[in-house]
């Protein structure tokens, strides 16, 4: 995400303004005076960003410095690049979004793959002694795909009031499993550094033989036709002494999930105008959700059959290489190509942000970049079919499904998310 720079005198401006003032120069329209000033894009482009430089400290280079003192990808819970919804941007209903209004600011930016070179553009991930440069962390790796995603021009901005059922969950992979005594002992003392537990296990000599035992006349009734060949301990145990084996149950962690968020707009127009904004506003969520034909940038894949990865220098990282020799202009010949006609594009993923005026909403919890995984749009809410004199219906319901592309962690709450 491209941070837009602000001019000296500018920021000093923007230090004595009030909250008020603040967001009505970033809902004014360009060329208004508003608060004393001219309003232009431009103007409106670095005051955001110095509402968003608020929470966080810029070291100069295009990151943020965290409380840990390391070096983190400017991830921004506010809108891409730093933008304001203009005038290309469609908005519904045009007359209650106002200056201090809460509404929902989507925007969509192209997808950019996570391990693809447009993504490990500017990473570094080995000190620079000669510079002194840190190297560039894991976590940087993991968000510069959507960090430097940008505004895709084609698909207007869309402005819609916050929706009825807003709520965030966090969920967070959790399972009950099951050890043995001696699986006990066993992790204890391979990873856990738990020895004296290991020991007090292992010694279990007669426990030991016991479990041994009884596995073996589970595993010789099994054979026994008619048994059926699905006893286990438990059974055993279970019918002839009144005991089953110890779970020794633990809840174990397994990993954080992606978070998920749906939101539903009734849109009702007044106008002829409101009924073309609405048809605008439905379709280019459909669009932004739907693929495009043919492979992006080059027409055609190449593919090789060697690869070399190359420690020093400005080539670092793995190259793919052929085995076919050179072509006239030194390139590599490829061992194969398929034709981009066989491939269709990601869709567009979706970065929207609550807002309150023109600046991220404080109260309300954001999200990263997400793919827009449902769009529905029913043209009979009501379950009834009505329409306009002129064919446009008289409402307009869009149900829309989220999924965000990247885990969030502790320290991003901090940051808005």
């Amino acid at each position: 995400m491209a941070t837009t720079p602000i001019s000296d005198s500018n920021r000093a401006v923007f230090e004595t303004l009030t909250s008020g003032q603040i967001s009505r120069i970033l809902m004014a329209k360009p060329g208004t005076n508003t608060e004393g000033v001219v309003i232009t894009n431009d103007l409106k482009r670095e005051l955001n960003q110095f509402q968003l430089d608020k929470t966080a400290k810029p070291t100069g280079d295009g990151f943020m410095s965290n409380e840990f003192g390391r070096l983190e990808i400017n991830l921004s819970s506010g809108p891409l690049d730093g933008q304001t919804p203009g005038t290309s941007t469609q908005r519904w209903p045009v007359d209650q979004i106002q200056a201090e209004t809460d509404y929902v600011f989507f925007q969509f930016g192209k997808y950019i793959p996570p391990f693809g070179k447009e993504a490990a553009e500017g990473l570094n991930f080995r000190d620079n002694e000669n510079t002194g440069q840190k190297a560039s962390t894991k976590r940087q790796g993991y968000e510069s795909s959507i960090a430097k995603m940008e505004v895709d021009p084609s698909l207007p901005g869309i402005m819609l009031p916050i929706p009825q059922d807003l709520s965030n969950t966090i969920a967070g992979g959790w399972q009950g499993k099951s050890f043995s005594g001696v699986g006990r002992a066993a992790i204890a003392a391979a990873a856990g550094g738990n020895n004296a537990f290991a020991l007090q296990k292992v010694g279990d000599f007669s426990g030991n033989i016991k479990a041994i035992q009884e596995s073996l006349t589970t595993t010789v009734l099994n054979l026994v036709p008619g048994v059926g060949g699905n006893l286990d301990i438990n059974d055993i145990s279970g019918s002839t002494k009144g005991t089953v084996l110890n779970p020794n149950a633990e809840l174990l962690y397994d990993a954080p999930e992606l978070r998920e968020i749906g939101m539903t707009f009734k849109m009702v127009p007044k106008n002829a105008n409101e009924a073309a904004t609405i048809r605008t506003i439905c379709n280019t969520f459909r669009r932004a959700a739907l693929p495009s034909w043919g492979a992006a940038g080059e027409d055609d894949l190449n593919f090789h059959n060697k690869v070399t990865y190359a420690t020093s220098g400005d080539s670092q990282g793995a190259t793919g290489r052929s085995g076919l020799g050179k072509n006239e202009d030194g390139s590599y010949k490829t061992a194969g190509k398929i034709s981009g006609e066989n491939f269709i594009r990601v869709p567009s993923l979706c970065k929207f942000t609550f807002m309150k005026g023109n600046a991220p909403h404080e109260w309300l919890t954001q999200y990263k970049p997400c793919a827009l995984s449902n769009v529905v749009v029913n043209f009979t809410p009501d379950n009834t079919y009505a329409t306009y004199s002129d064919g446009s219906p008289v409402a307009t319901e869009i149900r829309l499904s989220f999924q965000e592309t990247k885990l969030i962690f502790r320290d991003d709450v901090g940051k808005g998310f």
